[in-house]
């Protein structure tokens, strides 16, 4: 099972090119243009003894929703099915057949199922902590560091949304760990990935056995059981007949829904190529497993497909019933032969709540026991569902430092017993991000996260920006310092820059490049989703170069120590181009000479924006910032300006203007807009602001003092990240355009 989707992995490239240029992948690679497989006039059927019949489902991707079509077929002929095998896609289908789900829930599920997001495994933004959105979305591709190097994934997605899909789907046989107690026996199929072998789950979760069977390699991270790794069935056995045969099927029908080899015409890329050549072993063991059946169903009509056309799923369907409607006169025949009647199938009921008696956390070691259930909402003693729980593990999952969670309800002496498996980000990583606008031109982002470098549980992140702005950085987070829900948290930056001055007019009048060595150290909540709240001792080292026009330079060179506090409120639903939610951010700073500082001065602000989406399509804004400063002499770092990139407080936008060009000791400024999606990831804003920037802060009702700004705004989501396109008019010029690629940093 494959879907295009969007990711900043660079391999999903690699995945993207095969799916665009028609070539299906793994499960669904199958198969083949086989020699024919030729069915006897009159289907025959074993002597003396009673009909057993197994069903075997090959996987697909998303050909494997004809199988549906199939299983209506034969419940249409009253065709006992004894046994069902599946692969892939089809253990999906034949696994939720077994334990009661009928045919027309089957078809609800394809048609209510968003395959889009399920594939796209996206962090909810809304469950990651406050200090995480300080540094989310800034790098458009992302690689693992190994001893050897730069490596790539080991899946471009983790699986994890199709996991707590098939949890919840699977919720009301969580009692059972003997597939053979299912109302249908079922055997799912993997491929141990340390050895090559094929692997029959019959037994423990059957989410874990269809998340294994399903593992598309290089596409899904491995699914680990038991102390093993698996991926997809398909690699060994992508039609598992002699599973059902293993099983004690005496007659199996066999539903293959893959695809033929492509011929040379179309062999003309890499990866065609790479594709066709890995199917070999593929094709070899699925033309066997197709000669092992006693009665072969071949969904020719799905051949036209990939395996990621979820799109098209009604069609597919409805190339399955067609099928099924060409078989059924044997399937008629079988059914006649066949002793006992299948048995009544009213449906799977809603999932009930289940009173948990005991929940234990394993493998967390940079979350404590205590930070996970307060995290997750709930406690022994509760009656979880699985929406709830599914909604549970979206929490966890959306911090950047948990990869995987996996859960399993177990009913031990009577007693339900909820495990919860952490799979932590402990592999190293290295990302990269590229920026461009009209002010700071082209600029790279370089950052590299390690985990336990330090210490146990700390978290390390290396950064360079490079380009007009020059920023490199070290940062460790200490977790569990101090209490089981904060941390410890240091950093060393060096900031270089260019800074211009500029008149009342707008003329530029003095620059200089500002060098800044900044060290941090500060406590706080950093675990905390709604609300950041930390505290610290910053030390900054201030250097002044190439200066022109020095004594209209207002901003001090002299090194400051100060102590600071800041809080942070963000659930926006994204960090570009948000459409609801709100983001709130105020800082203090208090530096005093008393303190061995060669400065005084007390600088504080705070920033609000608040998004309302009422219509899917529409959202409006509304926002304000106040900044304030007291003292003789401030360093530049303290000073306020608009379209400045600050970690903390991120770009607050005033389009229209220069770069500095409204840069002040003092800021007072209020902005509203109106945003309209017309198409997906499509967007077009009006925005507006008005401020004024002075030297003594005060209100005056002068209008000659207040700046403004009026723009409209195209914007799009790309996998690179925004690109945005502002045209606007401000009190300082009558008209200006710009262009923002990628994501701020």
């Amino acid at each position: 099972m494959i879907q295009c989707f969007q990711t900043r992995h660079v391999f999903a490239c690699i995945v993207y090119v095969t799916l665009i240029s028609g070539y299906p992948l793994c499960s669904s690679w199958a198969l083949t243009q086989y020699g024919t497989v030729d069915q006897p006039p009159e289907t025959t059927f074993p002597k003396g003894e009673p009909l057993r019949v197994g069903l075997a489902l090959s996987g697909g991707g998303a050909k494997g929703i004809a199988h549906v079509g199939i299983l209506e077929a034969l419940e249409e002929a009253g065709v006992r099915v004894d046994y069902i095998t599946g692969t892939s896609m089809g253990s999906l289908i034949g696994g939720l057949y077994a334990i009661g789900y009928s045919t027309d829930q089957l078809v609800d599920i394809v048609f209510s199922t968003d395959f889009n997001e399920l594939f796209l495994d996206r962090r909810y933004r809304r469950y990651i902590t406050n200090y995480e959105k300080l540094f989310d979305d800034r790098t458009m591709m992302s690689f693992p560091l190994t001893r050897r190097g730069i490596g790539l994934p080991a899946g471009v997605i983790s699986g994890q949304h199709i996991y707590t899909y098939l949890s919840r789907l699977t919720w009301n046989a969580f009692d059972i760990d003997d597939f053979n107690q299912f109302p249908i026996p079922f055997a799912a199929t993997g491929t141990n990935l340390e050895t090559g072998e094929g692997t029959v789950f019959r037994s423990g979760s059957l989410a874990d056995a269809m998340r294994a069977s399903m593992s598309i390699p290089s596409v899904f991270a491995p699914m680990e059981i038991d102390g093993q790794i698996y991926v997809d069935g398909g690699l060994t056995r992508n039609l598992p007949v002699q599973d059902a045969i293993d099983m004690g099927a005496n007659f199996v029908i066999a539903v293959d829904v893959g695809s033929k080899l492509h011929d040379r015409e179309k062999l003309t890329s890499l990866t065609a190529i790479m594709n066709q050549t890995i199917h070999f072993r593929i094709l070899d063991n699925t033309d066997i497993q197709r000669r092992l059946a006693d009665h072969l169903v071949d969904v020719t009509d799905v051949y036209e497909y990939s395996s990621s056309d979820f799109d098209q799923a009604f069609d597919i369907l409805e190339a399955g019933r067609r099928t099924g409607q060409e078989h059924l006169s044997v399937f008629r025949q079988i059914a006649a032969v066949q002793t006992e009647a299948p048995d009544p199938r009213p449906g799977m009921p809603d999932p009930m709540a289940v009173l948990i008696d005991r929940i234990t956390i394993e493998d967390n070691t940079i979350y404590d026991d205590q930070t996970l259930m307060n995290m997750m909402g709930f406690s022994p003693g509760d009656s979880l569902d699985p929406y709830l729980i599914e909604d549970t593990i979206s929490r966890l999952y959306s911090s950047r430092y948990i990869q995987n969670v996996f859960y399993n309800v177990d009913r031990i002496a009577g007693r339900n017993i909820l495990t919860i498996r952490i799979v932590e980000t402990q592999s190293n990583s290295f990302g990269v991000g590229v920026r461009y606008d009209d002010a700071s031109k082209a600029s790279l982002l370089f950052v590299t996260t390690l985990h336990n470098l330090v210490q146990s549980g700390s978290v390390s992140r290396l950064e360079a920006r490079l380009g007009h702005k020059v920023n490199l950085g070290a940062e460790t987070t200490f977790y569990r310092a101090f209490g089981s829900r904060s941390a410890l948290l240091t950093s060393v930056d060096f900031l270089s820059e260019l800074v211009q001055w500029f008149d009342p007019d707008g003329k530029p009048i003095a620059q200089h490049d500002n060098d800044i060595l900044r060290a941090e150290l500060s406590w706080g909540n950093y675990f905390d989703t709604k609300n950041l709240v930390a505290a610290g001792l910053r030390l900054d080292f201030t250097y002044h170069s190439e200066e022109i026009n020095r004594h209209r330079i207002p901003a001090s060179s002299k090194n400051s120590y100060s102590f600071f506090v800041r809080f942070l409120s963000d659930n926006l639903d994204r960090k570009a181009i948000p459409r609801q939610g709100h983001r709130i951010v105020a800082e203090g700073f208090y530096s005093d000479r008393f303190f061995l500082s060669d400065i005084s001065f007390i600088s504080a602000a705070v920033h609000c924006r608040t998004y309302h989406r009422p219509l899917s399509f529409f959202s409006y804004s509304y926002g304000t910032w106040i900044g304030y400063s007291r003292g003789d002499e401030l360093p530049w770092g303290y000073w306020y300006s608009p379209n400045r990139f600050d970690p903390l407080y991120d770009t607050i936008r005033f389009p229209g203007t220069v770069r500095y060009e409204l840069n002040a000791r003092n800021v007072m400024m209020v902005t509203a807009g109106l945003q309209f999606e017309p198409f997906r990831n499509w967007f077009i804003s009006f925005d507006s602001g008005a401020g004024r920037f002075m030297d003594a802060f005060g209100f005056t009702t002068d209008i000659d003092a207040i700046d403004y700004t009026l723009a409209v705004r195209l914007g799009t989501l790309t996998l690179i990240g925004p690109v945005e396109l502002f045209f606007a008019h401000t009190s300082k010029s009558d008209f200006r355009a710009e262009l923002h690629v990628g994501y701020a940093f």
